[in-house]
């Protein structure tokens, strides 16, 4: 059996070759691209990681401050082991992760400060607890806005 010689393939041909694998090569991205989790699903994960700080109780004394705070600290590790790739879900998260850190380490000073007596330390982390609780408002208003899109 002999092997026949392939044709020639003229320029033209080559040029009409290139362009449907360019096609496929696009298309192929794009279906990939298409198969990442969706912007729902994403923030599906965050609200309801997020949701767990429904089911923590405010402790009714100092003592309960850590292990609050340690709570906490167990929610912002769940949320930061979220894989997001929309741009502005991922900034949200980064806030959120920012704030659960500024409520745990509030938290922590004030039973510290407690403890110590030291009243100036103890106000200073009341305004810390405030300032983060504050942000909360904020961030879960515009997650839920971006969200409901």
């Amino acid at each position: 059996m002999q092997f026949q010689k392939l044709l020639p393939i003229s320029s033209a041909h080559r040029s009409k070759q290139y362009a449907v694998l360019s096609s496929i090569t696009i298309i192929t991205g794009l279906l990939l691209y298409g198969c990442g989790e969706s912007k729902v699903s994403q923030c599906n994960k965050i609200v309801t990681v997020a949701n767990k700080t429904k089911t923590l109780v405010a402790p009714k004394d100092i003592a309960g401050f850590v292990p609050l705070a340690e709570n906490i600290d167990q929610i912002r590790t769940e949320i930061q082991a979220i894989s997001i790739q929309e741009s502005k879900l991922k900034e949200l998260q980064v806030q959120l992760l920012s704030m659960y850190g500024d409520v745990s380490q509030a938290l922590k000073a004030q039973a510290k400060a407690t403890e110590s007596k030291d009243k100036p330390a103890l106000d200073k982390a009341k305004q810390e607890l405030e300032t983060a609780a504050e942000k909360e408002n904020d961030i879960v208003d515009r997650l839920n806005a971006l969200c409901s899109k």
